[in-house]
């Protein structure tokens, strides 16, 4: 699985096992029907199929307009077709319904988030919160973490990104971000650590980390090991920017060692030209 760190906003979609809400023995045959269009809206919504997810997923809103997991998924399908609007509105009634919905209320502060509406998106993200039975809470710090980095916050999005790792050590996006802050601070053996953090996991599949290990090797001096990482960029990553990225850098790094060992060759001769002066015998 690859993510995208630059875009990485959490979305929270009701998935198929969470579609047994209520007893399905006491089910009427149109409950059912809906639940059954809704199940098939989901998988599409999965899928990326967002235009055959709105069509099941609006017939199971025909049959039952009031189930906050329908309106959720409805909203956000109509989100991924480019319909922002129409995406709030169905969120707005799934929270109408239940205000204490998690899965709507991050979904909303996402897309507040999109849309430059860094408050409000702030606001839904900490009731979220408040939810402390919620299970993706390390999800929601980093979405929280995200909006403190673009209001200059830095120490309050790195408590963020820190929670987020302490409540999921393997969610990589957060080790990604602290790797960032620390390179910022020019700590960079706390740096490395977190960018060696987070090329684990799902994230392996992501030059962005290695990249920025090699550049952070390049800081403390690491020459070889930064040469290393570029490459291992340039090998795993070669249809990316970040091998265009690591090549730039390897030339570089090249070209200044190759003028570092010929100024040391013209100095050496010089040196002992100087000391052969001092040593010759005085008659």
């Amino acid at each position: 699985m690859k993510l995208k760190f630059n875009s990485l906003l959490f979305i929270t979609l009701f998935a198929l096992t969470s579609c047994a809400t209520r007893d399905k023995l006491t089910k009427t045959p149109e409950q059912k029907k809906a639940e059954l269009f809704y199940s098939h809206g989901t998988s599409k919504l999965l899928q990326k199929d967002y235009r055959e997810a709105l069509k099941y997923l609006k017939q199971a809103y025909e049959i039952d307009p009031k189930d906050t997991k329908i309106l959720n998924n409805l909203g956000m399908s109509y989100y991924f077709l480019g319909q922002t609007k129409t995406a709030f509105k169905y969120l707005e009634e799934s929270l109408d319904i239940d205000s204490k919905n998690s899965d709507a209320l991050n979904n909303i502060g996402s897309l507040y988030f999109k849309n430059k509406e860094y408050d409000k998106s702030l606001k839904s993200y900490q009731e979220v919160l408040s939810n402390l039975t919620y299970r993706h809470q390390y999800r929601t710090h980093y979405n929280i973490g995200l909006i403190y980095l673009i209001k200059g916050e830095k120490d309050k999005a790195k408590e963020n990104f820190l929670m987020a790792n302490t409540q999921n050590q393997d969610y990589c996006p957060a080790s990604y971000e602290l790797g960032k802050l620390y390179l910022g601070e020019y700590r960079y053996n706390s740096a490395l650590k977190w960018f060696k953090e987070a090329s684990k996991g799902v994230c392996y599949e992501n030059p962005e980390p290695i990249y920025m290990q090699a550049i952070t090797q390049l800081q403390l001096e690491n020459y070889a090991q930064a040469k290393e990482k570029f490459q291992e960029v340039i090998e795993r990553f070669s249809s990316t920017r970040y091998s265009t990225l690591a090549h730039l850098k390897l030339k570089k790094i090249n070209s200044e060692q190759i003028l570092e060992k010929q100024a040391k060759e013209t100095v050496l001769p010089n040196n002992l030209k100087s000391t052969n002066q001092f040593d010759s015998p005085s008659f």
